[in-house]
């Protein structure tokens, strides 16, 4: 889930009032016997982290100005799973929130409480009620999580041999910098990357400790304890499949003729067949070489009837005036039939540029990336992908955008894979 706290008050408010507030939440915990849990104990952390982080002062309320919004905090650090909660902990909830804001109104205390069980309707009759009208953004958010959290997760293998660029094209459908892969050389953890429900600033990583706020240490060091064979990021996508709940599932890239255990690793999550839409990465550059050959069969004889979509990678190192892209789909299309695979749905793609266009517009590129940047928006304009798209998909539409860095991820063919995996989790064919 993403954090709610970003938009509480008390992150712009004073010091000793932040202080007091962590003091309160931390109590209510205690009174649960429930800030001894794994993800209780990280989502305190987490509002330490996001509450004390900010200098920037904004306003100064008292402490009974935030009356409703640390049981909301409460209810959120909760996961909201209120039903499996014995009443007789609630009710000591209560009792000591009224000790603490003895004007805080029990009727109105009881129905905030009971909102995130059952149906949505209490949430949103709850927006309305007149005592809670500064909070009604803060429960939206709630709302948000709930709702995502009750779709059904769609799982995305992707898989690859080495040096098809699938690192650079799990980062470009996320749109930030969180793929683990190029620590995969040295290490046999199998890396889930799940959606959040909305942009919160922050991503959690689940690698032996969970940590909510984690970094780029973090998330780009493994943790040495850590003796599963899995480790989860969660954050908010970038892009078409921000409001679907994805889990993308990356393995280390398959090299036939270096390390065995990556092959190994790839494999064994390849059976598990946890997933229901796999993504076979290739590099536009090198088709059809003996690691591909060799793990294509692999796959066919795998997967059963489950979706393949072939992302055909690194299409910007074409010169679109000397080579005619759509002749290379093609023979890579009758390469994959001669592997049996029927009517192999091929996507011409540039991960590099579909991710630069991406981070243009939630950040900040350096001076070689801008340059590289524009370079890719001149590129694909000539390589005028869109034509192949538009024959093979004639279902999607996509409209141009008048702003370059946008329309370059529909020109570099990412926004038609974003499509395509947008279909497939709401049940198209």
């Amino acid at each position: 889930m993403a954090q709610i706290v970003i938009e509480n008050p008390i992150v712009y408010d004073v010091e000793d009032t932040k202080k007091m507030y962590l003091d309160l939440l931390i109590k209510y915990m205690k009174l649960g016997g429930w800030n001894k849990r794994k993800y209780e104990l990280s989502g305190i952390e987490a509002y330490k982290r996001i509450i004390l982080g900010s200098n920037e002062v904004k306003q100064e309320n008292s402490i009974a100005f935030y009356k409703y919004y640390i049981l909301f905090d409460v209810l959120h650090l909760l996961g909201y799973m209120i039903e499996k909660i014995p009443s007789s902990k609630l009710d000591n909830l209560r009792k000591q929130h009224a000790l603490d804001f003895g004007d805080a109104d029990p009727a109105v205390v009881k129905r905030i409480i009971d909102s995130v069980q059952g149906e949505d309707r209490r949430l949103t009759n709850l927006m309305k009620n007149k005592s809670l009208s500064k909070e009604t953004h803060y429960i939206e958010l709630i709302r948000k999580n709930i709702l995502f959290r009750k779709q059904n997760p769609f799982g995305v293998m992707i898989t690859a041999t080495m040096s098809a660029g699938k690192s650079t094209f799990i980062n470009s459908l996320i749109g930030k910098y969180v793929c683990l892969s190029q620590n995969m050389a040295c290490t046999s953890k199998i890396h889930s990357i799940v959606n959040k429900a909305f942009e919160d600033g922050y991503s959690s990583e689940y690698d032996h400790d969970l940590v909510m706020t984690a970094g780029k240490e973090e998330l780009l060091n493994d943790n040495e304890e850590n003796l599963s064979d899995m480790i989860i990021v969660a954050t908010s996508f970038v892009g078409e499949l921000n409001n679907s709940r994805i889990i993308i599932n990356d393995s280390p890239g398959v090299n036939f003729s270096g390390d065995q255990e990556h092959q190994k690793i790839a494999n064994k999550l390849i059976k598990r067949r946890k997933y229901r839409l796999l993504i076979y990465v290739m590099n536009a550059t090198q088709l059809g070489t003996n690691d591909e050959d060799a793990h294509l069969d692999f796959v066919k004889q795998t997967i059963g009837r489950t979706p393949v979509i072939f992302v055909m990678n690194k299409v910007d190192s074409f010169n679109p005036e000397e080579e005619n892209v759509e002749d290379i789909i093609s023979r890579q299309r009758s390469y994959l039939i001669s592997k049996g695979f029927r009517n192999p749905i091929i996507c011409p793609v540039s991960a590099r540029a579909g991710y630069l266009a991406k981070r243009s517009q939630i950040g900040t590129l350096t001076r070689s990336e801008e340059r590289e940047l524009y370079n890719f928006v001149d590129k694909f304009e000539k390589m005028n992908l869109g034509k192949y798209y538009k024959k093979t998909f004639p279902y999607i539409k996509i409209r141009n955008n008048p702003k370059e860095e946008i329309q370059l991820q529909k020109t570099c063919g990412l926004l038609y894979v974003e499509q395509l995996i947008k279909k497939y989790s709401r049940g198209g064919k």
